[in-house]
């Protein structure tokens, strides 16, 4: 086998390396929390926590209308109960009682309010959670896919690079030299192949010599345009 067949295979077991390389690390950028599943847990999360702020409200609202009731129980007793003779002490019993009734009044409207937020609230939560089990069934199951495929890349890279050292070892040390300077000169890619009499790597028609030189193998020959190895 010639050098320059040599040096084609080469180059194409290095663009499948860097295409399992590339692939694997797609891989990694996939791996891990989507923005999706987040989202679908901060969504779920952020209403937990609404919903224990308005349900401890509502407590609080229950504890300040049952000390209200016990309040207006006491000031009805000391009002009807003929305890209390002075017209003005009875007034001033009067007015508290009727304060606190108005504000038990607003206390109950706020509690209605809030009792219906309340359960729209948990509805909301109740359907976050179920997009949120449902994206994290789905990401479970991509993430399962993915680690298959990032095993499956990796053995496919163990053997092409083990296959690169045994085809690396029939090849001169100075030919590989110049084949890995081609290589970090010229974009990855250090022999062009002759496709009708053009250069592949770019696409310049080629002189009939040079196409002759080469199809005659006994030499290196460089494309006079792009400065690639050419290979017919």
């Amino acid at each position: 086998m010639s050098t320059m067949q040599l040096l084609h295979q080469l180059q194409e077991l290095d663009q499948k390396i860097e295409a399992r390389v590339g692939a694997l690390q797609e891989i990694a950028s996939a791996l891990g929390e989507t923005d999706e599943l987040i989202s679908a847990r901060a969504e779920v999360d952020n209403l937990r926590e609404l919903l224990h702020d308005q349900e401890q409200r509502l407590r609080e609202i229950e504890w300040s209308v049952d000390e209200l009731n016990t309040h207006i129980a006491a000031d009805e007793r000391r009002l009807y109960s003929g305890a209390v003779h002075s017209p003005k002490e009875l007034e001033s019993i009067q007015r508290d009682l009727e304060a606190r009734k108005r504000r038990r009044s607003e206390l109950e409207d706020r509690e209605l309010q809030l009792m219906g937020e309340l359960e729209a609230n948990q509805a909301d939560l109740e359907q976050a959670q179920e997009n949120l089990n449902r994206v994290r069934s789905e990401w479970e199951v991509h993430q399962r896919e993915l680690a298959d495929r990032e095993q499956k890349v990796n053995e496919e890279l163990t053997a092409l690079r083990a296959e690169r050292a045994a085809l690396t070892a029939k090849i001169g040390s100075g030919d590989l030299s110049l084949y890995e300077e081609l290589r970090r000169t010229k974009r990855g890619r250090a022999v062009s192949v002759i496709e009708r009499s053009t250069c592949s790597g770019c696409r310049i028609a080629l002189p009939m010599g040079v196409v002759q030189r080469v199809r005659a193998g006994r030499e290196l020959v460089y494309c006079p345009s792009c400065g690639r190895l050419l290979y017919t």
